[in-house]
């Protein structure tokens, strides 16, 4: 699968559904951002992208590939890549007659192209039948091709044409699909009156073209009948392949083009306006010149054939009009070939002597552009990879939610926002002035760094949000910005985890615990972004304030909750809470408060 499909499909989901899915497409599939054109990629990655925009979006998979088909015409035009669609027929007929041709030129700029293959049937004044085969197993494809000949009828002949897929499945390792085209084809009228006329004047005038003469002009020609007996080859393939004549063709070649169909007499007559290109089944003899002037010969090469089959009507023969393929020189050379065993009349010569110059030009420059590409891409991940550094640390000062809003446009002051039900933690070293007068400051940093870095675990294990840390102070708080029901719950059961975790931060001269108290309240809270050079995501309201208190209050390694903490936790029933005298707020009010001693084991 080159690029160029991966980069058209990117582009169509980024105009349809918007930057976000797209990424959320790459994240959740963990693929690149961006294709290089001329690349190779898995085949995977159309149905991987497709069935998660699917799921992202709602849209059904059959859908989001026929718009993608349609897409890519407007992808290819924009990237100035649609010169071989413009002037591959002179009518929507003509161009699906020669729809091969198509994955032909497209060979000379993607040399590894696995090409579908499509032929016409049921051609009627009202339509056609559209065969298409292909060795991609998605059946998406299916429906990219639909959306992909709609587009083309559209921009290029100015066609209305409505299409069905009538008939789809699989022959061995081949898809296939039968398309209903419905549309004005009047022309095929004016074509099958065309070659009548052309048949009658050929009686009328009684025209005789010597067939000497006509397959000199094809050195590569095959003629065979109706039980594929070869009957006479032309000389330049006598040169390379001995004594073909009188064997059965499907013997002696095998055919690669048109896709998935078995070389027989019905399939040639039914695909003669498709090109024929036939392998052979041995390979042919390598000739090499040594010093005595005698040849050896070793079975390396082989024969590769392509044209058109040509039915004639008054022999009942079929002549395979096959044009000698070769890229390389010296494979020529071995294989006994010459510049003169070529023919004038088609260009095969300058195709040859021409081509290999041009081929390695251009193979020449697109080496430097996929170099260029290759490097691109590395500045692009290096890019994202800096990018990903960057919100994280963005979101360890504010929340994900919070910065996604600023970068769209948000003030600091209209994310600003009341949360009716949260719950706050709040925690302490005890005697932390005390430690500190006995060790080193650089033994404090540490000491500090290890705790906040086991109090980081428990928030990202129990998803709750650490709103700062100032000193051997701590404070975090569940419920916002992301809701939780269970938000007591979960604060309540970090705390306790907090408890068993610092016993492994130890002060360093004494080499003891260090020993911590936590405070809870639950209620409501006002939170939003102070500061703009430095923003902080900031809570205020009662709640914080008898929070700090409780934790303030405390002794070391208790849990001290409040009044509505208890009534929360009774509820989930295995929790062990332990009643204690009420604590005094802001001098003249004091709360009931409760010890939070841990959880009870439940037997089943």
């Amino acid at each position: 699968m080159y690029g160029l499909i991966l980069d058209s499909m990117a582009d169509c989901i980024k105009k349809m559904y918007g930057d976000k899915i797209w990424h959320s497409i790459v994240g959740s599939n963990d693929i690149s951002n961006t294709f290089t054109t001329h690349k190779v990629y898995d085949e995977q990655l159309i149905p991987m992208i497709a069935n998660s925009t699917e799921e992202l979006t709602g849209v059904p998979v059959n859908l989001i590939m026929e718009e993608a088909g349609k897409h890519f015409i407007v992808y290819i035009d924009n990237i100035r890549n649609d010169r071989i669609i413009k002037v591959l027929g002179r009518t929507f007929r003509d161009f699906l007659n020669g729809l091969d041709c198509m994955h032909e030129f497209y060979r000379f700029s993607f040399a590894d192209i696995h090409p579908p293959s499509f032929h016409i049937s049921k051609e009627d004044v009202n339509g056609l039948e559209l065969h298409y085969r292909s060795r991609r197993t998605f059946t998406g494809f299916m429906y990219y091709v639909k959306g992909l000949i709609r587009a083309i009828a559209e921009k290029f002949y100015s066609v209305d044409v409505a299409i069905h897929i009538t008939q789809h499945g699989f022959t061995g390792d081949v898809m296939l699909a039968v398309y209903r085209l419905d549309y004005p084809n009047d022309l095929h009228i004016v074509f099958q009156n065309l070659v009548t006329e052309k048949r009658q004047f050929r009686l009328n005038r009684k025209l005789i073209f010597p067939s000497k003469l006509f397959f000199e002009q094809f050195p590569f020609h095959v003629v065979f009948d109706e039980r594929l007996q070869i009957l006479t080859t032309g000389h330049g393939l006598n040169i390379i392949c001995h004594g073909l004549n009188g064997k059965r063709l499907n013997e002696t070649f095998f055919m690669t083009r048109p896709l998935g169909y078995d070389l027989t007499w019905d399939n040639v007559l039914i695909h003669r306006n498709n090109v024929f290109e036939l392998t052979s089944v041995k390979s042919t003899a390598r000739i090499n010149k040594n010093a005595s002037q005698r040849f050896d010969r070793s079975l390396t090469h082989f024969i590769k054939l392509r044209g058109q089959m040509l039915y004639v009507e008054e022999w009942d023969f079929v002549i395979f009009l096959a044009t000698f393929v070769m890229d390389d020189l010296d494979k020529m050379y071995e294989m006994g070939v010459y510049v003169n065993d070529l023919t004038f009349h088609d260009l095969s010569r300058d195709m040859v002597l021409h081509g290999l110059q041009q081929t390695t030009e251009y193979k020449l420059a697109l080496d430097l552009e996929q170099g260029k590409n290759s490097r691109l891409e590395e500045i692009i991940q290096t890019l994202e990879n800096e990018q990903q550094v960057t919100d994280n640390l963005l979101y360890s000062m504010i929340p994900k939610e919070i910065a996604s809003s600023l970068r769209k446009g948000n003030t600091s002051v209209s994310l600003c926002e009341k949360y009716e039900d949260v719950t706050v933690l709040f925690s302490d070293v005890v005697n932390f002035a005390h430690i500190c007068h006995h060790i080193e400051p650089h033994e404090i940093m540490k000491t500090l760094n290890k705790m906040v870095k086991v109090f980081d675990i428990l928030c990202k294990t129990f998803n709750t949000y650490k709103v700062e840390t100032v000193a051997d102070g701590f404070m975090c708080i569940s419920g916002a910005p992301t809701y939780d029901e269970n938000h007591t719950k979960v604060m309540a059961d970090m705390a306790i985890e907090m408890l068993t975790g610092i016993k492994t931060v130890l002060v360093p001269k004494s080499r003891e615990s260090i020993k911590i108290r936590i405070g809870l309240h639950c209620g409501g809270v006002v939170a939003g972004l102070v500061g703009h050079k430095i923003p902080r995501y900031c809570l205020f309201g009662d709640t914080v304030n008898i929070a700090s208190k409780l934790e303030a209050a405390g002794k070391a390694e208790r849990i001290q909750i409040s009044q509505c903490c208890k009534d929360k936790l009774v509820t989930y029933g295995n929790y062990v809470i332990q009643e204690k005298d009420d604590v005094g707020i802001k001098g003249s009010r004091s709360i009931k408060t409760y010890w939070l001693n841990g959880k009870a084991l439940i037997l089943q």
